[in-house]
């Protein structure tokens, strides 16, 4: 099922995990609409008391009423019957602007006395609407809106008439205009939660590339990036950079012999291992399926040779839950540094060909340039 941007909200709804997805999105349009119906409720409990405040006839609040509750019955049974799915908009925004508005008019027919109040309502409908809807379509209902509220004044032109003054108008009014603007303010909220939403979900999957699931660091994807970085760095500044390239020896058997859930284990306490002998500016990647690649920033070959040999022994000495203690896991690596000359994948065809010396030596060892290494205090 493909992705619908309701689920951004969807998804945070609790209790509703044995719901079908299809459904809790319908629900989730239905609530839309059921807001939408109380803030119709708002304006006519408002039309109610201007007509006990004697500004207008008591039909307005009744009609006004009506006409919202079909506005909610109407599409609610739209979205709850999924006849709202077979269209491109599923909230159906389009129709239930235009809907909402013939409502505004309809209150300026029957309250002309008050009609800047449903005019400030038009304004709430646009800020609602104009979250779902193309600009396009956003300027074809701001031409009908402007038709039919011309219309509508022109037809009551002899009715419009203003406030006798009152103080009971007067308190109506300022109450109208508060609940208009706390509606707007709503409005803004909404669209700031969802762009909220929608940043954490973009950065969550921003994760999801980058990072390996199973080990949580860098996955393959990212290492062309990483080498970018420092080719970059060595080429304008100078800064070294060297490259490791680390497999874990015979890892198959311990698939084997122990299952891949094991063997998941082992990976990510082999790399919490290597981690911890690393400096924040080094970068790990997981390259293959037990194979790593560690990159590391500002470091000459011969501190890079150190760093690996480090992580060599401390693997080989490690004790490991994962496995029964006669179980012996060690690495082979191969080291290179970057150099003058050099394309992008170069560093990786030596420090692969390292490797390749590395496991063809007897396993258990750092091999740079076709030679075992010779330990280096790193700086």
């Amino acid at each position: 099922m493909s992705f619908d941007p309701d689920d951004i909200w969807v998804d945070a709804i609790k209790g509703l995990n044995h719901v079908p997805q299809q459904k809790k999105r319908r629900l989730f349009r239905v609530a839309m609409v059921c807001a939408v119906g109380v803030s119709y409720l708002i304006d006519t409990i408002l039309l109610f008391l201007f007509c006990v405040a004697g500004t207008v006839e008591c039909a307005a609040p009744f009609y006004y009423g009506l006409a919202g509750l079909g506005h909610v019955v109407l599409f609610s049974l739209l979205h709850w019957s999924g006849i709202s799915d077979r269209c491109r908009n599923r909230h159906m925004t389009l129709w239930q602007m235009i809907y909402a508005i013939c409502v505004q008019s309809l209150g300026i027919y029957l309250a002309p006395e008050i009609s800047p109040f449903f005019l400030a309502i038009v304004f709430i409908i646009f800020a609602f609407g104009t979250l779902r809807i193309h600009f396009s379509e956003a300027l074809i209902v701001w031409l009908l809106t402007t038709f039919v509220i011309a219309l509508t004044l022109f037809l009551n032109s002899g009715r419009l008439t203003l406030l006798e003054g009152t103080l009971l108008e007067y308190l109506l009014v300022a109450v109208s205009f508060s609940l208009i603007l706390l509606r707007t303010i709503a409005l803004g909220y909404y669209g700031y939660a969802t762009r909220s939403r929608i940043f954490k979900l973009s950065r969550a999957f921003e994760e999801k590339a980058i990072y390996d699931a199973l080990t949580g660091v860098y996955n393959r994807w990212m290492l062309s990036t990483l080498l970018d970085e420092q080719f970059n760095l060595y080429s304008r500044k100078g800064i070294p950079c060297s490259v490791a390239m680390i497999d874990i020896d015979h890892f198959k058997r311990i698939n084997d012999n122990f299952g891949h859930a094991v063997g998941d284990d082992v990976l990510k306490a082999i790399v919490d291992q290597i981690g911890s002998e690393f400096r924040e500016s080094d970068k790990l990647v997981r390259y293959g399926g037990e194979e790593f690649i560690l990159v590391m920033a500002a470091t000459s070959l011969s501190e890079a040779i150190a760093l690996v040999e480090r992580i060599r022994n401390r693997i080989a000495r490690t004790h490991w839950k994962e496995v029964p203690d006669q179980v012996v896991i060690t690495v082979s690596a191969g080291v290179t540094e970057v150099q003058n000359g050099d394309a992008a994948d170069d560093p990786l065809i030596r420090a692969d060909s390292a490797l390749y010396t590395a496991k063809q030596g007897g396993r258990n060892r750092v091999v740079v340039n076709g030679e075992a290494a010779v330990h280096h205090p790193r700086l």
